[in-house]
């Protein structure tokens, strides 16, 4: 698959200036992203290095011809932590027959209304790559078919073939200690790439409560690690099924959201399969004009809690999260942020810092800082202990 993302990628940039003569619409935009990145502590395992750096281009393709409407985004990523990958992150049809809205090929998505945590997010694999507190989605190969109905839009996707995840290698940071292979995967209970995935969700607005409801029955995107033949670990996956439901219900300059999933078929941390609950509930508190200046304050606390306890897959088992953004609401769009994370099972924790202005109409900068304390005691994030960093993002959108 990345060697046609490859193809298409260079056919699409060099066929783009005659494109426009070709369609009703053409439009053609995008972004590239360099991205410098520095550790604070020297690493845990051989290999891997203090700095990267790492470039990103993804342009965008839309055409218009008639009632379709086609959107092609390949991503194209190189750096010198091995992050060098070609893929379409979004490369699909659009149409709409009767009352019903339909979209063929490569899709992203996004169910949720939380911020730290999003266990009804459910869709998209993630590349990996970067690190494993630097993930991407990749696209999904599906069908979706999606209406109105009862005051709602109700969407119905179909996911012929699995896409695996894709893991960091021997120089990057915030990788476990023993790789994980990118070129096998093992599928648990029979199954394979090639099953078919089925998903519902149903969505919509009752005065100021926004809910979604969801159903996915098909390959986990959260593998289980086993040991493979050669020294690198194998991501084993399992067919799954999962409810979930997530809310978001306005009072004022409040809003209460939650999400809440119930899963079977996911192995937890020791490799048992377990039915689980999940779930992350919230409070967003708004304050427009801060001390009467023209400056913006979001406040957020969020609790997250598993099932399972320590045996939990994820690393919000029982955590908790505040944090708040600054938005100056200057001509660049300057804003500052902060997150922390405490996770109550193990006190440790991780702090998350950061800066974002816009330069001109095209350019961007964002600074970010991680800060991770106590990670040696708890071991589902052990390999990220000594992984503290800074980084700096160009963004140039076109």
């Amino acid at each position: 698959m990345h060697n046609y993302s490859f193809y298409i990628f260079i056919v699409l940039h060099i066929s783009a200036p005659n494109m426009a003569h070709a369609f009703d619409y053409f439009e053609q935009y995008g972004n590239s992203e360099l991205k410098v990145t520095g550790f604070i502590e020297d690493p845990s395992y051989s290999g891997q290095n203090n700095i990267f750096m790492t470039q990103q281009i993804e342009p965008s393709f839309f055409i218009e011809q008639g009632s379709m409407e086609t959107l092609v985004k390949p991503r194209l990523r190189v750096g010198n932590n091995g992050a060098g990958r070609v893929d379409l992150s979004e490369a699909h049809i659009s149409f709409r027959h009767q009352n019903y809205d339909v979209r063929i090929g490569s899709i992203t998505e996004f169910w949720g209304k939380t911020e730290s945590y999003n266990p009804s997010d459910i869709v998209n694999s993630y590349d990996y790559t970067s690190g494993l507190a630097s993930s991407e989605k990749l696209g999904a190969p599906a069908f979706k078919l999606s209406s109105e109905i009862f005051g709602g839009y109700a969407s119905f996707y179909l996911f012929p073939l699995f896409v695996e995840n894709a893991y960091p290698g021997v120089s990057s940071r915030q990788r476990l200690q023993t790789l994980v292979s990118n070129d096998v995967a093992s599928f648990a209970n029979n199954a394979s790439r090639n099953d078919n995935s089925f998903a519902f969700r149903y969505e919509g607005y009752y005065e100021d409560l926004d809910y979604g409801v969801s159903y996915f029955d098909g390959i986990s995107r959260e593998p289980f690690f086993i040991p493979g033949s050669d020294t690198r670990l194998l991501p084993e996956y399992s067919p799954i099924r999962q409810i979930a439901i997530d809310l978001q219900y306005l009072l004022g300059d409040l809003a209460f959201k939650t999400e809440i999933v119930n899963r079977s078929g996911q192995r937890n941390v020791n490799g048992v399969l377990e039915n689980y609950n999940a779930g992350v509930l919230g409070i967003e508190k708004n304050r427009y004009g801060v001390l009467g200046s023209q400056y913006d304050l979001v406040l957020f606390g969020e609790i997250s809690s598993d099932s399972r306890g320590n045996n939990s897959h994820t690393i919000f088992q029982r955590d908790l999260t505040v944090g708040g953004s600054l938005l100056l609401n200057d001509i660049d769009d300057s804003e500052f942020s902060l997150f922390l994370t405490q996770d109550l099972s193990y006190s440790s924790g991780t702090t998350r810092f950061s800066y974002s202005t816009r330069l001109n109409d095209s350019f961007t900068i964002e600074a970010i800082l991680n800060l991770y304390s106590n990670l040696a005691q708890d071991p589902s994030q052990l390999p990220l202990a000594k992984d503290s960093s800074a980084n700096v993002t160009f963004n140039y959108n076109w």
